[in-house]
């Protein structure tokens, strides 16, 4: 194999399917870059796929330190580079070494996002709400303070 066959498939990388559904699921960006770069879809699948990923990572939130994208995503991602033969091994293990990184990422993500917030006692939760005593509702905000009393 000479040079410039060896520079062409490096550069070539979207015209692998398998590859591309892969970065689509472990890292959208590239991902979406080779949907719409290579040539295996049409314009409307295309379109499709980009809609699909933004509703999923900026509609619905999903991050890459979300357990969806972590526990499901990633290891989908993972399992179509394996399956496929045509995909060097090395690129596998490249995707494979990664999800460890991600994995520890998204602990330390859930751990600083489950600790309790020390605003309002250590219970973790809001105080917000709508109390009925006798014939009074009181209405509460989100530090417990009465901010309204209507008493029939």
């Amino acid at each position: 194999m000479s040079d410039e066959t060896a520079r062409e498939a490096k550069q070539d990388w979207y015209k692998s399917k398998t590859l591309v559904l892969s970065w689509v699921l472990i890292f959208f960006p590239v991902g979406l870059y080779g949907v719409w770069k290579g040539d295996h879809f049409i314009k409307n699948v295309k379109l499709g796929i980009f809609v699909a990923v933004a509703m999923a990572f900026l509609g619905l939130g999903i991050n890459f330190t979300h357990p969806l994208y972590v526990f499901v995503c990633f290891p989908v991602g993972l399992y179509l580079l394996w399956r496929d033969k045509e995909i060097d091994r090395k690129i596998f293990k490249r995707f494979a070494f990664a999800f460890p990184v991600v994995l520890f990422l998204a602990l330390i993500q859930a751990s600083y996002t489950s600790a309790p917030n020390t605003n309002d006692g250590g219970s973790g939760g809001s105080c917000a709400a709508v109390i009925t005593e006798g014939n009074c509702t009181y209405y509460r905000d989100d530090n417990c303070n009465v901010i309204s009393r209507s008493c029939s």
